[in-house]
């Protein structure tokens, strides 16, 4: 079986690469994964992902279900993004701005920053009635069909949208753009306007309005989001949320 894992430049220990990767396996949709699936998802000898998964059971980082004798992330990856997580500005500096603006609008304030060609959810704040408020942090999702992603991508030099595309683009629901040259002409828009919006592009029934967030030196480093059921984000009210997180952006771009 040939190995399908590319290494990107920079990488000077392959296979600690490899073994590494084996963990991008595991999701919320497949928690838990065994040595013939691995192998199968990977391209890595049977024998090669035993070996790892052993190693990576001694340290921690993987736990073993001795009934089915599938693999699953242990302990170990708790503790160390819990120390991530004392340690992020984004939680200290940003966190009060998101709970102001959620108690102003009643809806959901997301937070992410680039992932590669994704997003990753670094922070949400949910409103005070909302019957259940689902866990964010360190889900992955694509930059083309989020208003965060779009709103990071507006910002970033145009091979980065040529990267996106190349990655494809899946749609989700029936309003995902999944033309380039309709993504390249959106992406365009958004530069215009200031803002992106997510019209039921991920998720059916739900729309987001993002903006970007950068630095003092005008460098992008996330997004903040506006999230709720479409039947309360019509035009109007996609402008007047796109002011109120703009004044947020620039209000959290003066304390980072």
């Amino acid at each position: 079986m040939s190995n399908q894992i590319a290494y990107p430049e920079g990488v000077k220990v392959r296979s600690l690469y490899k073994a590494i990767k084996l963990l991008d396996y595991f999701d919320s949709s497949h928690p838990e994964r065994g040595i013939s699936e691995l192998a199968g998802l990977s391209g890595m000898l049977k024998s090669s992902i035993y070996n790892i998964m052993s190693t990576f059971e001694t340290c921690g980082i993987i736990e073993k279900d001795p009934k089915t004798s599938q693999y699953r992330l242990g302990l170990k990856i708790l503790e160390l993004s819990n120390v991530l997580n004392q340690d992020d500005v984004f939680w200290q500096v940003i966190r009060p701005f998101m709970e102001e603006l959620t108690d102003q609008t009643g809806e959901t304030v997301f937070l992410a920053t680039p992932y590669g060609t994704n997003i990753i959810y670094r922070e949400a704040a949910f409103p005070k009635h909302a019957i259940s408020a689902r866990a964010i942090k360190g889900v992955v999702a694509p930059m083309y069909c989020t208003s965060l992603g779009k709103a990071i991508l507006s910002c970033m030099d145009p091979s980065m949208t040529e990267r996106v595309i190349a990655d494809g683009l899946k749609a989700f629901t029936p309003y995902t753009i999944t033309d380039p040259q309709t993504f390249r002409e959106e992406i365009d828009r958004i530069r215009r306007v200031g803002y992106a919006v997510d019209n039921m592009e991920h998720e059916y029934g739900i729309k987001c309005v993002g903006v970007p967030l950068s630095n003092e030196q005008d460098q992008v480093i996330g997004a903040i989001s506006l999230s709720g059921p479409s039947l309360r984000f019509n035009e109007q009210q996609i402008v007047e949320y796109s002011k109120l997180l703009e004044e947020r952006a620039h209000q959290i771009r003066n304390r980072i």
